[in-house]
């Protein structure tokens, strides 16, 4: 009798640790939903880039490389939050030909009225300059029922130089504006030069403005509109300090407007790294506002110790910087209110040394390797909440199992949407996942 009292109780114990064990990892474990593939129908998906529709619901973009024609076009969709699902895409037809980028990839934005703007870039075919090419956009004013034909985001037509990584945001008041680098002055200067066009009501993009005529040829630009409608760019600029003996330097630099871009503030490093480097990183900035003000992240590898980093913006300008990843690469950051940010990039679970040699040596402005272009290369998506620059905690998007890579972020009420890129069989694809913050 002893013995059989001790089988139903020793029962009862197992089978109440097991539901204690499930409870506990459904706690613990961060609210992830499935993997979901963006694109099942093209034979390539690239360039992902998530903002926001005229209503505040996220919209995705991304390259798609059709299976008929070979031609890459831009295409967008919409989030539905019932279905937790983005709908079925729009395509922009002049955008045929496009190029795809995970660093200077295609974007839509949307003004107040419901319009929609879309821009990408083409390379100019059979020209001495192999990086030839300009930088187009196409307006839909029927919710993307019908495009107008593809129109030059530049005044510079010129098909001698190259022109891309670009940025758009809304603006106060509804319009759309525009950064970009652009190589117009050719050899005059070193790097490419900084540019801003805006919108207006009914119309395309007007008369463009240079900001900056020296600037590094191939990292991601950074434009932010805040609630207050000031402007904040960021971007890797090229100097050559005293104190390094006129040694060339790429830095990440801070500039902002409270007047739609008409006048800006002088150019403020975010951290003086002094990086040393005769080459491109091909990896830009990322900016957020918050209560402390302007956050920023980036990469560099000043000093030999490569990462990424954080800083935020004071009186005195801005804060020392804090590490957030040694082998993190290309972050992006959003803001979630309340003092706190969502940033996500990607960090290599195998193949780190050719990851490394991927990143720092560069034979020259152009030669960086596509993650395709890498055998053996894993990395997973990181996602790290922030309090006022502080992590609060990290959670593995992805398991590391993939070659991921180029993420992008968004926040729509208690949940996140990420996005990345992931390589099968040599071949990009975009993927998206739910992220559950309660």
């Amino acid at each position: 009798m002893l013995i059989q009292t001790y089988k139903i109780t020793y029962k009862a114990l197992s089978g109440l640790f097991l539901l204690l064990l499930v409870f506990s990892c459904k706690q613990s474990a961060p609210e992830l939903s499935e993997e979901i593939a963006l694109d099942t129908q093209s034979k390539e998906s690239a360039g992902p880039y998530l903002s926001r529709d005229n209503h505040g619901n996220p919209v995705i973009c991304w390259t798609a490389k059709s299976g008929s024609d070979s031609l890459n076009r831009l295409q967008y969709a919409v989030y539905d939050s019932v279905a937790g699902r983005f709908l079925t895409p729009v395509v922009i037809p002049s955008s045929a030909g496009c190029a795809a980028s995970a660093e200077s990839m295609g974007k839509v934005a949307f003004k107040n009225d419901g319009s929609v703007l879309a821009v990408y870039s083409k390379k100019f075919i059979n020209e001495k300059n192999p990086y030839a090419g300009a930088i187009y956009y196409s307006l839909s004013g029927d919710k993307g029922k019908t495009w107008s034909s593809s129109s030059f985001l530049h005044s510079d037509t010129s098909h001698a130089y190259g022109r891309g990584f670009f940025d758009i945001v809304r603006l106060r008041g509804g319009e759309i504006a525009a950064i970009w680098l652009d190589g117009r002055y050719g050899k005059a200067e070193k790097g490419s030069a900084l540019f801003l066009s805006r919108t207006s009501a009914g119309r395309g993009f007007g008369t463009d403005s240079c900001l900056n005529r020296s600037t590094c040829e191939c990292c991601r630009t950074n434009l932010l509109c805040d609630e207050n409608g000031l402007m904040h760019i960021a971007y890797r600029s090229i100097t050559y300090p005293e104190k390094l003996l006129g040694k060339q330097v790429r830095d990440i630099v801070y500039i902002s407007s409270n007047d739609n871009g008409k006048t800006f503030s002088a150019e403020q490093p975010l951290s003086k790294d002094n990086w040393q480097i005769e080459g491109c990183p091909h990896s830009g900035p990322t900016l957020a506002t918050g209560r402390t003000g302007v956050n920023a992240v980036w990469f560099t590898a000043a000093e030999g110790k490569p990462g990424i980093y954080y800083t935020h913006a004071s009186n005195e300008g801005f804060s020392n910087r804090s590490l957030l990843s040694s082998e993190g690469r290309h972050p992006q950051m959003i803001a979630l209110g309340e003092g706190k940010q969502a940033l996500v990039f990607e960090e290599p679970t195998e193949g780190q040394e050719k990851a490394e040699q991927h990143k720092h040596q560069h034979g020259g402005n152009h030669s960086q390797m596509t993650h395709a272009q890498m055998p053996g290369l894993k990395s997973r998506i990181s996602l790290k909440i922030l309090s006022d620059g502080q992590e609060e905690k990290t959670i593995a998007v992805t398991d590391g199992s993939h070659n991921d890579h180029h993420a992008v972020v968004s926040v729509l009420n208690n949940k996140l949407i990420v996005a990345w890129i992931r390589e099968i069989n040599n071949k990009p694809a975009v993927y998206y996942r739910a992220v559950n913050l309660k």
